[in-house]
């Protein structure tokens, strides 16, 4: 909008005249360089009052003592929706993510637990051109893997990204049906936290990868193909099934319908799949993305309390005024401008569940202006057979969606959350690279046949030597200060 910026727009102006504090950015940077920016400036010594750091830099500023203590700040100027999301919603992580020996050091940034648990997408289309149920078991997944391969001239039979792990086409899904739980740390019988890569239980999970490998249902080039990649081959008709997330309707599955829709290309997500008779639980971390802190000595910490709750009020309650603070007719970004932005962490999901009950009532007028647009999607796609809206209808609509798969993971209490959320403890940040890539180079190897699947064994032994015991030790003296 004409006369809006960064340091002069509807948050600047609402923070000045319903708050009386003036925010003026020292500087601004684009989100690739913003880390090492703030790297500089904590080096400097030379703080803004406010800022965003990331885990890692929140812990270099706790040992050196550069940042407030926001706890009675936030006692006496806490709304009640900016105390629900910090005490109630994601079982009170956000909080807890924040508190050092008792004090509240900083405002959590967070996502959503749910939105990063793997979900099946498969072509339904091409399940029906197979004659083939849909899926209640991981055997089932084979075998509609199986019949696309055969079925579909250049298809495979499941997408796999060259990265294994997080986004778009993975394993996380496929280990949970073994009950592994990579990357992610878990408390065993004892009480201990343990790193899910190392468990036996991924063991199982790599030999049966190896074994689709061997049989053709995985890509012969995936070790080279990357996210991009695997969306070209959904768009162009090679891989009608891949794990991925919440966001994917959005893209690639969009586009691919846009591409293909007048050929009959349909899609529906499905819950994890166990390969036993025990029910299969989605992993998923406590996504901390970084978190608001006040440098040392500033007079007035509670101006970061009264921003959240500002921002909050403005952007989610309902009192919020989307076309002023989201976004307006034009698609004027506003989302972006407000200096601290949280949002409820389960906003989508809850958003699923509104848009669901409207269209079924026809009745949208207790959505909110959010719920509305997503409701409009759904309309337009299911009554309408408008393609364009495919990628929300599918997230946020009735008949087999998103949410819906969520909403049962978070009802039937499914998910399989990782336990540890903190910064990174001191060998992780001198040894984890080295970590991640020993593993990634190992389970590639194994799922080619380069290496056995004994190779496994080796790899947790060298894992906890180099550097992989150390991490488990700090870990667990966090989680017992927690």
């Amino acid at each position: 909008m004409d006369g809006e910026s960064l340091d002069n727009n509807a948050w600047t102006r609402a923070y000045e005249n319903e708050l009386g504090i003036k925010v003026k950015n020292v500087w601004t940077t684009d989100e690739a360089q913003y880390q090492n920016k703030m790297n500089v400036t904590i080096a400097s010594g030379d703080l803004p009052d406010l800022m965003f750091v990331s885990p890692a830099q929140f812990q270099q500023l706790l040992e050196s003592d550069q940042i407030e203590d926001l706890t009675t700040a936030y006692d006496q100027y806490a709304s009640p929706f900016l105390r629900k999301i910090m005490e109630q919603d994601a079982n009170g992580l956000m909080k807890k993510a924040a508190t050092v020996d008792g004090k509240m050091m900083g405002i959590t940034g967070f996502g959503s637990i749910e939105q990063g648990t793997p979900v099946i997408w498969l072509r339904t289309d091409w399940l029906e051109q197979a004659d083939l149920p849909e899926p209640t078991s991981f055997d089932d997944i084979l075998n509609i893997a199986e019949a696309f391969k055969k079925n579909h001239s250049g298809a495979y039979g499941i997408g796999l990204n060259k990265d294994l792990f997080g986004g778009l086409a993975t394993i996380e899904g496929i280990a949970n049906a073994y009950h592994a739980y990579p990357k992610i740390w878990l408390k065993d019988d004892s009480g201990k936290l343990v790193y899910g890569s190392v468990q036996p239980e991924m063991k199982q999970t790599l030999a049966t990868l190896q074994d689709m490998y061997k049989r053709g249902l995985i890509d012969k080039e995936f070790g080279v193909k990357d996210g991009n990649k695997i969306a070209e081959d959904i768009m162009n008709n090679k891989i009608g099934l891949i794990y991925a997330n919440f966001w994917h309707p959005l893209w690639p599955l969009q586009e691919a319908m846009n591409m293909n829709s007048a050929d009959g290309m349909t899609w529906k997500p499905y819950p994890v799949l166990s390969a036993d008779d025990q029910v299969a639980s989605p992993s998923t971390t406590i996504p901390v993305t970084g978190y608001y802190v006040i440098k040392k000595g500033y007079k007035h910490p509670e101006a970061a309390i009264k921003l959240a709750n500002l921002q909050l009020k403005n952007a989610w309650s309902d009192e919020a005024q989307a076309e002023l603070y989201n976004t307006d007719k034009d698609q004027t970004p506003f989302y972006l401008y407000p200096t601290i932005s949280m949002e409820p962490p389960s906003k989508n999901l809850e958003a699923g569940i509104a848009v669901t009950e409207a269209y079924q009532a026809k009745d949208f007028s207790k959505l909110n202006e959010e719920q509305k647009g997503y409701y409009d999607n759904v309309l337009a796609y299911l009554d309408n057979n408008d393609i364009k809206s495919f990628g929300n209808a599918l997230i946020f609509g009735p008949g087999g969606s998103e949410m819906e798969v969520l909403k049962k993971y978070v009802e039937e209490n499914r998910m399989k959350i990782g336990e540890f959320y903190g910064a990174p403890v001191p060998t992780q940040q001198m040894k984890q690279a080295t970590l991640d890539k020993l593993e990634l180079e190992t389970f590639t190897k194994i799922i080619v046949g380069e290496s056995p699947i004994d190779e496994f064994d080796s790899f947790v032994e060298k894992w906890h030597k180099l550097g992989g015991d150390e991490i488990t030790n700090e870990i667990n003296e966090w989680n017992a200060a927690q």
